[in-house]
């Protein structure tokens, strides 16, 4: 008796009522077979010797996931604190200077010896008052930055209007809210300037709060103010006069985007309540020391726990100097000399890193290099997050903390729902990996999770992927005899890299990411078929005993080059790369036409062969953890990929060839068992909701356009037997043709999600995006194939000898990672 999983699906035996209407159809059909315990695929292809007249299929579970069985969460989560961060304190007052205040503190030397000079630099600018802070709204930071930045065409050095919205840098005629300067010289700075409110907290950040709650306006940026006044006879006062940097006292509203006039003036009673920088100054330490004090010309008696914020309406960029004599009112008081957080939990700290990656993506690293990174609170005053807290803050972002995306962007990343502003933006969040020291902390697992669950630059994950495929070169020469070499290829086994990407994908699954996770699986396909590559023609160079020279460097000249050609792989300028949404899919399904570009095409001469698929990775307990599309597609895709490497995807083709032939011989000779077919199915599509895209079509059974149907797919998959290399992506390419063609298919669709060893979820739509970046993957390594092999038949290698080792000397331009 055939056993027909793709006709419906059984319920499980802990559902509610399933027992009892198990029995009762065997009482209506009498005896029933069961099923066979030892084909895990639910498949019997014994042949059938009960009577065909009388069809009585028995219908068990084939790749069904019931319930989904999340990760199980870790110790930590967003709005937990980083309690080290409060201990981290710059200054401190001795015992016989409790009466005083902040402004006579000592600096703490616990902290104050780990702090670098840029970190003591801002925080004594905080303690003397020569610098102002600006808290901007998360929805905010993109039209913030792009007001710093030249676009295309555009001079350095333009100066914004100072009744100007907030949202102008995104308009798409910025000419008319800047003024340039009449002609290009070098001495102009590569930032405009324009005018902004700022606040000038008490000394330490003590007391005042910043503009804005603490949800919306986590995070926020310090500049620093001029201390010299060469056009003014050094005084202050009369340059912020001069410069219309206007200051207004704590509590006072100046609501200067609707205050100021098309001339730069100020209107509706706003200049009447100026007040100067030494007067708020004044005003500070009034709030510090005095038990009264005065808030809009009313005295608070008893004082307040926290005043309101002051406002200071300045010029900031323009000048990107890093000393006090290049800040001016006139021109700008330069960059951002801190980044601060206003509380300690790890979501907001989380978005204080993302915030410095962006800075670093839009004004530049040589600007932001080494920015300091602080805590402020009016309570606690400033807290300096060092480079050994910001490591050990990376140590619990990558081991105990459930990782997460920016949640203004995680409804508009998704694979359903993309904005190209929003997906510019995250990419512009990523963090660089070899930034700061962080690989010398963080072993390659941590590593790989902070990149799979937070997000990482291509290079970086690159770059630690390669080291992995490195060590497991090195450990397969140390495992083998180093006095010969094997003349058969050999193929990378399971090892480092497959662990650090599974451990990156479970980061990914947690944080619900899909587009880091396909970030991991499309670099993993590229690195380890670079990798495989490189290994055979080192074999073949006879470097099999190659002494190690102890520099990871050297070692990757031979076994991998430069990250440029990853770079360019995952750009837009490949047939299959891109990072917006719709440019993404189309050119994932344009990675299945083969006549797309000239590069493309070449990619199938039988003289530049495709490199196989990647070792298989275990993703099994990953999918049964996620119901996102976007990962399951990414899964999907790891799996179909793993199909192909280890041959299963051929024998469970012709598995389900034969199992569709029986189907067909059967149904030609019998309508009640179409008849049975179609009510077994739709019971799955109405009790499990199986992944049909549609309801099964009566009519379709009871005539024989289910059997006409049926049988064309039974000859494309012998086709594709026939005449497809199942490791190649030319089986993609078949299975996506079968794909287009479907409109209502359930036992087809069954079939293939068998094939592939996808589970009962994947829809038509599952099926074919896990296709479609499946052969993504391979179509990014077959075109690196051409580029590595074309340029290494064109580099001069010298191979020499030389104290009895021998080296590889690449005379290109590979570059050391």
């Amino acid at each position: 008796n055939h056993q027909f999983f793709m006709e419906g699906l059984s319920l499980s035996s802990n559902q509610a009522g399933t027992k009892k209407k198990r029995k009762q159809k065997k009482k209506k059909r009498g005896k029933g077979s069961k099923g066979s315990k030892g084909n895990k695929t639910g498949i019997d292809l014994k042949p059938s010797g009960e009577n065909l007249d009388v069809p009585t299929p028995n219908i068990i579970v084939a790749n069904f996931t019931p319930i989904i069985d999340p990760l199980p969460l870790l110790d930590l989560g967003p709005h937990d604190e980083f309690t080290e961060l409060l201990q981290s304190a710059p200054f401190v007052l001795e015992e016989s200077e409790k009466t005083a205040g902040p402004e006579e503190a000592k600096p703490n030397p616990e902290v104050w010896n780990t702090m670098t000079e840029a970190e003591r630099n801002v925080v004594t600018k905080l303690q003397q008052q020569t610098c102002v802070v600006k808290t901007v709204k998360t929805s905010a930071w993109n039209a913030f930055l792009q007001k710093f930045a030249i676009k295309d065409g555009e001079m350095g050095g333009g100066r914004w209007r100072l009744n100007v919205g907030e949202n102008a840098s995104l308009g798409t005629d910025r000419r008319k809210s800047i003024i340039f300067p009449q002609k290009q010289t070098q001495t102009l700075p590569p930032f405009h300037s324009f005018s902004s409110s700022t606040t000038l907290l008490p000394s330490c950040g003590f007391k005042m709060r910043c503009y804005g709650s603490l949800k919306e306006h986590p995070t926020g940026v310090i500049f620093a103010l001029p201390t010299l006044f060469p056009n003014d006879n050094n005084n202050e006062g009369q340059a912020a006069d001069r410069t219309k940097s206007w200051s207004w006292p704590s509590g006072y509203s100046a609501k200067t985007e609707f205050n100021i006039d098309p001339r730069g003036n100020l209107m509706n009673g706003r200049e009447d309540a100026l007040v100067s920088l030494d007067e708020l100054r004044r005003h500070n330490h009034s709030y510090l020391h005095d038990p009264n004090y005065e808030i809009m010309g009313k005295v608070v008696k008893g004082g307040l726990k926290t005043v309101p914020f002051n406002e200071i309406y300045l010029r900031v960029g323009g000048t990107i100097g890093a000393h006090d004599s290049d800040r001016s009112f006139d021109d700008g008081v330069g960059l951002p000399i801190a980044l601060f957080v206003r509380s300690a939990t790890y979501g907001d700290l989380t978005a204080m890193l993302r915030l410095r990656a962006r800075l670093v993506s839009v004004l530049g690293r040589d600007h932001i290099r080494g920015i300091p990174l602080l805590f402020i609170t009016p309570e606690t005053g400033v807290r300096v997050l060092t480079e050994g807290l910001q490591k050990n803050l990376l140590l619990v972002m990558s081991n105990s903390l459930n990782p997460f995306q920016n949640p203004q962007l995680k409804h508009k990343t998704n694979i359903n729902n993309t904005s190209e502003n929003h997906l510019q933006q995250k990419l512009e969040e990523l963090l660089d990996l070899d930034d700061d020291g962080i690989r010398d902390v963080l072993t390659p697992e941590e590593c790989a999770r902070v990149a799979g669950g937070f997000g990482a630059t291509d290079d970086s994950v690159a770059n630690l992927l390669m080291e992995a495929v490195v060590d497991d070169v090195e450990r397969d020469h140390k495992s083998a005899d180093s006095s010969s070499i094997d003349d058969s290829p050999t193929k990378l086994r399971q090892g480092k890299l497959q662990e650090l990407v599974n451990e990156g994908l479970s980061a990914a699954v947690r944080s619900g990411d899909y587009n880091t996770s396909r970030q991991l699986l499309i670099l993993y396909t590229l690195v380890a078929s670079k990798g495989q590559q490189n290994k055979d023609r080192a074999q073949s160079l006879s470097l099999k005993g190659t002494k190690a020279v102890g520099e990871k460097g050297r070692k990757q000249n031979y076994l991998l080059s430069d990250t440029e050609r990853i770079e360019e792989a995952l750009s837009g300028n490949l047939p299959t790369g891109g990072h917006g949404s719709d440019s993404r899919a189309k050119l994932e399904k344009q990675a299945l036409i083969p006549t797309i570009s000239q590069e493309n095409s070449v990619l199938y001469d039988q003289s530049v062969p495709p490199p196989p698929p990647p070792p298989p990775l275990d993703t099994d307990r990953l999918r049964s953890a996620t119901n996102s599309d976007g990962l399951l597609a990414v899964l999907g895709a790891a799996e179909v990929l793993k199909s192909m490497q280890d041959g299963n995807g051929k024998l469970r083709t012709l598995e389900a060839v034969a199992a569709i032939e029986e189907w067909i011989d059967k149904s030609e000779n019998s309508v009640s068992f179409r008849l049975n077919s179609w009510r077994q199915l739709k019971s799955a599509q109405g009790d499990l909701k199986i992944a049909t895209e549609q309801d099964s079509n009566f009519m379709a059974f009871i005539s024989n356009k289910a059997i006409e149907t049926r049988k064309k797919f039974a000859k494309e998959l012998k086709d594709s037997v026939s005449n497809t290399k199942f490791e190649s992506i030319d089986f993609l390419k078949s299975i996506h043709a079968t794909l287009s063609k479907m409109n209502n298919p359930c036992l087809r669709l069954e079939l293939l999600q068998f094939i592939l060893g996808l589970d009962n979820r994947y829809s038509i739509a599952h099926v074919i995006r896990s296709v479609e970046l499946a052969a993504t993957c391979l179509n990014i390594s077959a075109y690196e194939t051409m580029r590595a092999n074309s340029e290494y038949a064109l580099t001069n290698c010298d191979v020499y000898n030389k104290s009895g080792d021998v080296d590889l000397v690449l005379t290109s331009q590979a570059q050391d990672l």
